[in-house]
């Protein structure tokens, strides 16, 4: 009964949030929420986190308590962002055969009039067969300016679908715990309010790019068949979304460690490399026969013009409103400066833990998550449903208490942050919520789970947070 309570308890916290964005919509057109929405949407995500905290592991409705908090926000106003209408936009234009990839957001009808201003003037961003997923729910919805961005919702329910089938069986073949696998992966409540409150894309992008790591695992054909359809499901992923692409270093990663014993040698890793990689761009080409590669226009959105909790956004917006720079010269170099960034902690992460042709001192699952985990810091642009993309992954590396104490607070951090910066700019947003969790590493300092060494992972065992 106890955890029925909290499963309650977490239930009443998402109608909470999503009844407080309908009564502080009077209108639909952007602008920012009222104080009162963001006391209700902070203390609402709160109680949520504390009752998937205070389930647990060990909880063994992991599953059905997702689809129960998940209905309320199936009906909900999008949550903490205006891309869903950015895509019912984009579908609108498809719907109408009107190239996304050449005419404005912001031009398509009554749908364009609740674009976010900051993409209003830019074209589409996403890949082809994203844009066709984007016509198809348009067309459903016959167009329906609030039905339409409500719709866009069934890629994250499918999303979470493949992840729900996806992780125990990984789980399974790596030995991990399964529960808590679908706790720290699909109850998660970051997952849960960014995939289904916020419908974002990257959604089905990740479910995809999580069963490439499965599809790996398969050694039939002499080891081959499961490199073919994981660049399948990595080439399918990047067709959602290009930071797909980002996956495809971990699935080679794990990919070889699997593999190495038939034959290690820098010739079999190239070729391991190979061929996911190979089947991976051809069917992201195949998938953008529609539209083709009209994402890469300059004017498309670029996530730099936004402010969002990379410290290189921060310096980008510096640079912007003193205007140190002529217009559109600092957004350059910041990107410049961030490709060289990732680019050096890529090289230097596979120097440490990445594959190599006659050694076993590779670490596969930290080199996956130290990649994103890297992309993240040095990106031009990083919202909180991005740590969602390494969320699945996380339990498959060995662990230690820190290490559980830092993704605890990442967690929750996230967690709380939307319901701040619904208002507020990201960098007071995140000093706010800074302070109580500094007090709650403390506490997990001094709780007993400190007692239990560094060699032990704070959330291996189930029922271990209790």
């Amino acid at each position: 009964m106890r955890n029925w309570l909290w499963v309650t308890i977490g239930l009443s916290a998402v109608l909470l949030v999503a009844g407080a964005a309908y009564l502080d919509a009077p209108g639909l057109l952007e602008g920012p929420a009222s104080w009162w929405r963001v006391g209700v949407s902070f203390t609402g995500h709160a109680m949520l986190l504390l009752a998937w905290w205070q389930l647990g592991p060990r909880w063994h409705r992991p599953l059905a308590t997702a689809a129960l908090w998940s209905l309320p926000m199936l009906v909900a106003l999008p949550l903490h962002s205006r891309d869903a209408y950015a895509y019912a936009a984009t579908g609108w234009q498809v719907a109408r055969r009107i190239n996304p990839y050449e005419n404005a957001l912001g031009e398509a009808g009554q749908a364009g009039l609740l674009v976010g201003t900051h993409w209003h003037t830019t074209t589409s961003v996403y890949p082809s067969l994203q844009l066709d997923l984007f016509g198809l729910v348009s067309r459903l919805t016959d167009g329906d300016v609030l039905a339409t961005p409500m719709a866009m919702r069934a890629q994250s329910v499918l999303a979470l679908v493949i992840l729900s089938w996806v992780l125990p069986r990984l789980a399974r073949r790596f030995g991990v715990d399964e529960q808590l696998a679908l706790w720290a992966g699909v109850l998660n409540p970051v997952i849960l309010v960014q995939w289904i409150g916020g419908a974002h894309n990257d959604a089905l992008m990740v479910a995809l790019g999580v069963a490439a790591f499965l599809a790996v695992t398969d050694l039939g054909w002499r080891g081959w068949r499961g490199l073919v359809v994981a660049g399948l499901l990595l080439g399918t992923a990047m067709g959602i979304k290009q930071s797909a692409a980002l996956y495809g270093l971990g699935v080679v990663a794990v990919a070889w460690s699997l593999r190495r014993g038939r034959g290690p040698s820098w010739w079999r890793l190239a070729l391991v490399a190979a061929v996911p990689g190979a089947v991976t761009v051809l069917t992201f080409l195949a998938t953008s026969f529609t539209w083709g590669l009209g994402w890469r226009n300059p004017t498309a959105g670029n996530p730099i013009g936004a402010t969002s909790n990379s410290p290189l956004s921060w310096v980008a917006s510096f640079f912007r409103y003193h205007e140190v720079f002529p217009e559109g010269v600092s957004d350059r170099g910041i990107n410049l400066v961030s490709t060289l960034l990732i680019g050096a902690a890529v090289i230097w992460l596979w120097v440490r833990w990445g594959p190599k042709g006659r050694t076993t001192a590779d670490r596969p699952w930290l080199f996956t998550l130290a990649v994103l985990v890297a992309f993240m810091v040095f990106a031009p642009a990083l919202q909180p449903w991005y740590l969602t993309w390494l969320l699945p992954l996380y339990v498959f590396c060995p662990r230690t208490v820190v290490a559980d104490r830092v993704w605890l607070i990442m967690v929750a951090a996230f967690a709380l942050l939307p319901a701040l910066q619904d208002t507020l700019p990201p960098y007071v947003a995140m000093p706010i919520v800074a302070v109580p969790l500094w007090w709650v590493w403390r506490w997990m300092e001094m709780g007993p789970a400190a007692d239990s060494g560094e060699d032990q992972g704070l959330i291996r065992r189930p029922g271990a947070l209790r």
